[in-house]
């Protein structure tokens, strides 16, 4: 399930960077409105109503008068009257005040203004020297609101805050991990029955959660493979045992034509001609009943329906007897057959089944007879390579073709437009039954089996 923990985690790993693309994307929001803010409002700060006083008021012989670099201030701040107060309250001088404005403001209405509206104008208000500067705004241009808290509460604002961030990621985090283990939960049995479809079994899963399609088409699609399984097997198995049945019924008639052709070709009163046509009709019979042979066998190791009569054997001594029994059946005199088989394989046991393996060699060895006809050096090489039995024939004939090679390659069966391969086929496949490999190697002049010792 390495896999799905893998999906788990890319999918946690996903959530956090959303939440994080969220938090910058809010920073940069509260940042936007902070400047249009700026933009809208740009607030007289100290500084400006210090500037206005020193650079826009002048004042001579006491009276007040305010110049145009102070007008052109205030009109570019938004601002539509200004009024200077003296420390009683009453109007010491007033550029472009609307109606309603007083001469005379008591402390409490002073304070009134200061933190509310002036006539429902918002005002700014700054004490100087040259008295209070009020300046004010047109009526609905600002939004003032009081707010008063407790100095402890205020005190305690950064625990507050720390607080609410905790828990606002303790639930984010649990969240998470929930709707993370739920997803996890949901596709198990997906997965689950992946893998088991993926291991040729039938899957039947349920139907229901946040994968129910895919559940339903997991399920159909391991209907789909069970009846093709099925259908399959059955022809399978009737090929197999037609060609068993094959086997089986053409063996005595074989034999007849055989018996007969050979007591044919040693009847001395029968011209040569006729003895070596009974010769040949011997050899061609001999040829089809190997034929029928290997067909049989390729038909059960394909299916594994071959039993390996596994035992202990000494490959080195197999190795000698093969080498031995071609030479005593006389082999053609433009064939040099050698055999080298390495100390290392002395000592060496293998365990499988000898006489298949011994069929394996012998295929090999025909193989670079039969396609070499006017001769060729014959190398049959044996040793130990690590944890392995290598059984190894070479030959400087004509070497195997590519598109046998690819053929082999491809594991694909023989038809009437692709060469004959059923001789390694068999090679390959008693190689793969014992658990080891077939390789062809020097551009189809080599052909090495690797076996596994004990």
């Amino acid at each position: 399930m390495k896999s799905l923990l893998k999906i788990y985690g890319k999918y946690v790993v996903s959530t956090w960077g959303i939440i994080l693309l969220l938090l910058i994307a809010n920073i940069g929001i509260f940042f936007w409105v902070i400047r249009d803010l700026y933009l809208i409002e740009r607030p007289i700060s100290g500084y400006g109503i210090s500037r206005l006083e020193s650079m826009g008021l002048e004042e001579v012989n006491g009276e007040l008068s305010l110049n145009q670099e102070g007008e052109e201030y205030l009109s570019e701040r938004g601002f539509l009257f200004l009024m200077v107060l003296d420390e009683e309250g009453n109007l010491r001088y007033g550029w472009n005040l609307p109606q309603g404005v007083k001469d005379h403001y008591t402390a409490g209405e002073v304070a009134a203004f200061s933190r509310w509206y002036l006539n429902d104008y918002p005002v700014r208000v700054l004490d100087t020297e040259k008295g209070l500067l009020v300046a004010g705004r047109d009526k609905g241009s600002m939004w003032k609101y009081s707010i008063e808290f407790p100095e402890a509460f205020m005190h305690n604002l950064e625990k507050y805050f720390r607080l609410a961030l905790g828990v606002n990621l303790l639930v984010v985090v649990c969240t998470i991990l929930f709707l993370g283990f739920r997803y996890y939960q949901s596709l198990l049995p997906l997965v689950e029955g992946i893998f088991e479809l993926s291991a040729n079994h039938k899957v039947e899963l349920s139907e229901k959660g946040a994968a129910s399609q895919l559940a339903a088409q997991v399920n159909r699609t391991s209907n789909l493979l069970e009846q093709q399984r099925t259908a399959l097997n059955k022809r399978d198995e009737a090929r197999t045992e037609w060609i068993a049945g094959v086997s089986h019924d053409i063996r005595t008639p074989l034999s007849v034509i055989v018996g007969y052709a050979d007591e044919l070709e040693n009847k001395e009163d029968l011209c040569r001609e006729d003895r070596e046509r009974a010769a040949a009709i011997k050899a061609q019979s001999l040829k089809i009943k190997q034929l029928i042979e290997d067909l049989n066998l390729t038909s059960k190791l394909e299916y594994n329906m071959q039993p390996l009569r596994a035992a202990k054997f000494y490959p080195a001594a197999l190795l000698r007897k093969l080498t031995a029994e071609k030479i005593n059946e006389g082999i053609k005199e433009q064939y040099e057959l050698i055999l080298e088989v390495d100390d290392s394989l002395e000592d060496v046991v293998l365990l499988g089944d000898e006489k298949l393996i011994t069929r394996a060699a012998c295929n090999l060895l025909n193989n670079s007879i039969f396609h070499n006809p006017k001769g060729c050096h014959i190398v049959i090489t044996g040793r130990k390579e690590g944890n392995n039995c290598t059984l190894q024939v070479s030959d400087d004939g004509c070497g195997i073709p590519g598109e046998v090679i690819e053929l082999l390659e491809q594991d694909v069966g023989n038809s009437q437009k692709k060469p004959h391969v059923m001789g390694l086929r068999i090679v390959k496949q008693i190689a793969l039954a014992h658990n080891g490999s077939f390789q062809i190697k020097e551009e189809g002049h080599t052909v090495k089996l690797a076996l596994p010792l004990v």
